[in-house]
């Protein structure tokens, strides 16, 4: 089978499946080496979903397995027989199994919001431990299966993974399913309630203090040490580290491109929120993916959105508009001095976007309509050796928001995620805290899904965003609500 490649956007080199490796070799501080798989030419995938589909197949790693590293690595028949074994381990333990989850179009909410567009709701609080997290990381774990049967190895490695909650319990449960020890890197303050459902999967929890910002998230720091020192694997939910858990997420995507196509639907933007990045960037990539196998006409605009608590990738965002701005003389009122206190950039950079959204509009629509030409692609290919200019670690007071699950220092998946949004004309948004609260209280009225404030942080977006007029009423949306709400279960 053809099994893909993977891509380094700073070093532009490729690198095969089969190397095991997690992350690029060349890695070099303040450059982008964040690796991407890579679809073969003439790729078979396409007809292995459309065949999957029809026959009615629903677990999505074997309704998309044409797109798992695991399986084109080892064929259909050795990649099933250890994901019926994965899946049997996850029914027995966790009493459900990663399958495809409900799509359902919400009118009560359309109409609250004062929307006349469909609006589509993706429901992933039933997935395995309540978020969609397991399943970034399922794709892992196939592909470490796959890599130690061609490898005839023994030994399970010890795996890592740093997280504030949902992340590290659908890491846990996955990784008890594969028989791995699982080290968790979480703040001091770890919720009881999430540290104890930890526990009770095996998994060693080990707590970080937080002393200031500026530098990254201390989880995240300790997680590394660890990886270097102890050659434990990279077992979290961001590209960065190991790329092969974007493939994992990617189902979340594709499931929502079929179950559009079944119904004979099309969206017109995607609203989704940010923390680390993977999600979005895990379900960019599948509308990427599902255009270029002819399964979509043309891409949705894929808009995103981040507490105004901690906002590192829409600060990237307006710092790459305001590059492009510059060389292609258009007004763009953002001035951010790295070199002067954060605090005060930070709060201009939220207030340039509040007052200027036609800026942001016109320089988005113009990089839409412009992406592959030269000046726009000079610009993003100058970005991968100088990222530290646009993403660096959450420099302002320590990260705060109803909506802590993505609270992340750092996006670590910033710079694909960031292509996309350029390339489909979506747009990056502040959230105020009260839109997120709004969000949180009108997704679970008018829908009856117990999401959390996190989870149900799109709609929040969507809100901005059509407020502002960058999504209009009439448009057709699709959203995600990512994560169950613990507090209900209390």
């Amino acid at each position: 089978m053809a099994s893909g490649f993977l891509n380094c956007p700073s070093c532009r080199k490729d690198y095969s499946i089969e190397s095991g490796i997690f992350s690029c070799p060349g890695n070099r501080a303040g450059e982008e080496h964040t690796l991407r798989r890579m679809l073969p030419p003439g790729s078979h995938a396409a007809g292995g979903i459309r065949k999957s589909w029809a026959q009615g197949s629903r677990r999505s790693f074997e309704l998309f397995q044409t797109l798992i590293s695991g399986c084109n690595l080892l064929g259909y028949g050795r990649y099933g027989r250890i994901l019926d074994r994965m899946t049997e381990r996850l029914l027995r333990m966790e009493g459900r199994d990663f399958s495809v989850m409900p799509l359902t179009e919400a009118p009560g909410l359309a109409s609250a919001l004062g929307r006349t567009g469909r609006l589509w709701v993706k429901d992933e609080t039933g997935n395995v431990t309540g978020s969609h997290k397991g399943r970034h990381l399922m794709a892992t774990l196939l592909y470490l299966e796959a890599l130690r049967e061609l490898k005839g190895e023994g030994a399970k490695k010890v795996l890592a993974i740093y997280s504030c909650g949902n992340a590290a319990v659908g890491a846990a449960a996955v990784a008890r399913a594969g028989g791995y020890e699982l080290h968790a890197f979480m703040p001091e303050d770890v919720d009881p309630t999430v540290a104890a459902m930890l526990g009770k999967r095996g998994t060693v929890v080990e707590k970080i203090p937080r002393a200031s910002t500026g530098t990254g998230d201390p989880c995240y720091l300790a997680f590394r040490k660890a990886i270097n020192e102890q050659g434990w694997v990279p077992f979290a939910c961001a590209g960065n580290d190991n790329w092969s858990n974007i493939e994992g997420g990617a189902t979340l995507g594709w499931e929502m491109v079929m179950q559009l196509r079944e119904c004979s639907e099309n969206i017109d933007s995607v609203v989704i929120q940010v923390g680390g990045g993977a999600l979005a960037r895990s379900i960019a990539q599948a509308f990427e993916e599902a255009l270029q196998l002819g399964f979509i006409s043309a891409l949705p605009r894929i808009h995103t959105g981040q507490p105004e608590g901690g906002f590192p990738f829409v600060r990237a965002y307006l710092l790459a508009l305001a590059e492009i701005a510059r060389r292609s003389g258009h007004a763009f009122d953002l001035s951010y001095d790295r070199a002067s206190d954060p605090v005060v950039q930070l709060q201009r950079a939220a207030a340039f976007a509040r007052a200027r959204p036609d800026q942001i509009q016109e320089v988005a629509a113009f990089i839409q309509l412009s992406f592959d030409s030269p000046l726009v692609q000079s610009v993003l290919k100058e970005i991968t050796g100088i990222a530290g200019h646009f993403m660096w670690p959450w420099d302002g007071p320590a990260p705060h928001s109803l909506a802590h699950g993505i609270l992340d220092d750092f996006t670590y998946d910033w710079y694909y995620l960031l292509k996309v949004v350029l390339r489909s004309g979506g747009r990056a948004e502040i959230l105020a805290e009260n839109t997120i609260r709004d969000a949180y209280e009108l997704a679970q009225h008018h829908t009856g899904i117990p999401v959390c404030p996190t989870g149900a942080s799109g709609l929040a977006g969507l809100i901005q965003l059509q407020a502002s007029g960058a999504i209009g009423p009439s448009e057709t949306v699709g959203l995600f609500f990512t994560g169950f709400d613990r507090t209900k279960t209390r």
